[in-house]
């Protein structure tokens, strides 16, 4: 009667106005519910089911104990045999149910009071089920065929049963194990229920025998799932665990004590394997370990804080190796994170370190490339210092790759030094003196650096002093003995300003202007004498020495301000 296009809505019916609330007014699902107080309802309009997937019977709007309870259950799959059906209401009546010959068209039955969270647990499989049996009946397959292989029948058969002899279906309630992947046990409160199960064939057997062989069989797999615990299998490998025996054993008989303790050893192994796990960095299988333990106690909320947990020490763990754990430390860290996903505990821990890993092959690639130094895109001082500032890489990995950088750029300038390239000597040593790694090259190098300017400046000093003596003799042989001047003196001195690239590339230097003083006392004829770096600073030197200002050179005889000479000074550009 369903239709794939529809999407399946859920049937509660219920004469008691606590249960739909508890279960409509408490839905944390996208799931779309229909209430009605009774299965009348929905016999006597069957469209109800159209559209429908799952139906919750609360046994006591049947009215009449568990007998009417019983025929109301088997009338409602008749009525649409791909509904599933779960069953909810008191403790007793809802067990003699579930011994009853009909206990294999329930599919979960909840104790009251009724657990919302439990019963949307099993919504997604429930779904899965109903869509299974719209396909088979699309098929032309007899889904009217229900129960264990060694008890097949039809729900017409059970429904004539009922009027002919149903006591001697009284205690039958075997569940096969093919049926195991549908059953969900979330407890004690709960009572696990077979699902409807389809067969060609119809086979008969006694009570007797049956329970016979479901002692067998449930006492054979408590033995197996022991031998598993002694043998650490708790949930792997797969099909042959403790955890899977145990329920298989809960699947045929939901009230075995011995399974429900063995699964809470279980829960107890896995809560200290869990810790051993976090504490070994092997995160993987400790999310592993949670999502079991969220199989056997799904309600427990302490599972969502050892998720939250994991989480926490997933981060702290990727920031310590991050700082000062090896390549191996990273590499084994990153392979457990994406094996956990992304989606999973952990968030963008794995996606971090793989950027890491991303991040240092470009450098080294840049270093290969022999790509050191803005402006060219993608170069290896670029792609470190922002990684460094950003703590984008471990101190393992940013370490050997900055000596190398450093390494390379101390040679460069060294090799600028020997062509006289001062801008570029300057500029690797600035490169250089930021990464701070090779403190003693550098020294070695600014010594020689300083050595060739003070040489350089001692010669420009010696052609100006003797420039300077020669226009004195001149003067003096042209002209008689001058009067007396006053020399200027300065007044104010204007800082010149650090020309931008030469910041940025972090050069230092001066330069050497020569001038005159005005009568106004203002400098004049400002020119530049010598310069180191060549022209750098020469503008911003000039610019500076104009905006000085002098009391002006005085005639000592007469008080009246005269030019000056020729006054040369040299204009400082430091960083520090």
């Amino acid at each position: 009667m369903s239709d794939d296009n529809i999407k399946p809505s859920a049937l509660v019916i219920s004469a008691d106005s606590a249960v739909v609330e508890a279960i409509i007014g408490n839905n944390t699902t996208d799931q779309q519910f229909t209430a009605r107080e009774s299965v009348g309802e929905i016999l006597s309009n069957t469209g109800l089911l159209e559209g429908n997937g799952i139906i919750i019977f609360d046994i006591d709007s049947a009215g009449g104990g568990v007998d009417a309870a019983i025929d109301q259950a088997i009338k409602l799959k008749q009525a649409d045999p791909t509904q599933v059906l779960i069953m909810v209401g008191e403790k007793e009546p809802l067990s003699e149910i579930l011994k009853s010959n009909i206990q294999p068209l329930v599919y979960r039955a909840f104790n009251k009071p009724v657990s919302p969270n439990q019963i949307f647990l099993a919504f997604k499989s429930g779904y899965a089920l109903h869509t299974e049996l719209v396909a088979k009946q699309a098929a032309g397959e007899d889904i009217m065929t229900v129960g264990p292989a060694e008890n097949k029948a039809s729900i017409d058969s059970l429904a004539a049963s009922r009027k002919t002899n149903p006591a001697i279906y009284a205690g039958i309630g075997v569940v096969v194990l093919g049926i195991i992947a549908f059953l969900f046990l979330g407890g004690e409160d709960e009572v696990a229920a077979p699902v409807v199960v389809n067969t060609p064939q119809e086979q008969t057997t006694s009570a007797a025998d049956e329970e016979v062989s479901t002692v067998s069989i449930t006492n054979e797999l408590n033995q197996q799932a022991a031998n598993a615990l002694l043998d650490g299998r708790y949930i792997s490998p797969k099909g042959d665990n403790a955890l899977e025996y145990y329920d298989q054993v809960l699947a045929i008989d939901p009230y075995d004590p011995i399974a429900y303790e063995g699964r809470k050893t279980i829960a107890e192994s896995l809560r200290t394997s869990y810790q051993e796990y976090v504490d070994s960095a092997d995160f993987d299988k400790a999310l592993e370990t949670v999502e079991a333990l969220r199989v056997i106690e799904p309600l427990n909320l302490e599972n969502d804080t050892l998720v939250a947990n994991l989480d926490e020490a997933i981060q702290a763990h990727v920031k310590d190796i991050q700082a000062n754990g090896s390549a191996e430390d990273i590499a084994k860290t990153t392979a457990v994170l994406e094996r956990i996903g992304d989606d999973k505990a952990g968030g963008g821990a794995a996606a971090a370190l793989k950027a890491e890993q991303e991040l240092i092959a470009k450098i080294d690639a840049a270093l290969e490339q022999g790509n050191l130094t803005p402006p060219t895109k993608g170069n290896a001082y670029s792609l470190v210092s922002e990684a460094l500032k950003a703590n984008k890489i471990s101190k393992s990995n940013s370490e050997p790759r900055v000596k190398a950088l450093s390494a390379s750029l101390l040679a460069r300038a060294n090799e600028a030094f020997e062509a006289d390239n001062t801008e570029d000597t300057n500029k690797y040593s600035a490169l250089v003196k930021r990464l701070n790694v090779d403190r003693n090259g550098l020294n070695a190098l600014n010594a020689k650096v300083k050595a060739k300017q003070a040489e350089i400046a001692a010669a420009a000093a010696a052609e100006a002093a003797e420039g300077e003596q020669q226009a004195a003799a001149v003067v003096e042989e042209a002209k008689p003995e001058p009067p007396k001047i006053i020399p200027a003196k300065i007044i104010s001195r204007e800082a010149p300003r650090y020309p931008s690239r030469a910041l940025k590339n972090e050069v230092e230097g001066w330069v050497k202007v020569r001038f005159f003083i005005d009568t106004n006392g203002k400098p004049v004829e400002v020119t530049v004498v010598e310069s180191e770096p060549n022209k750098t600073f020469d503008d911003a030197a000039i610019k500076s020495v104009k905006k000085w200002r002098f009391s002006p050179a005085r005639n000592q005889t007469t008080g009246l301000a005269v030019r000056s000479t020729a006054i040369s000074t040299k204009v400082q550009f430091r960083l520090d």
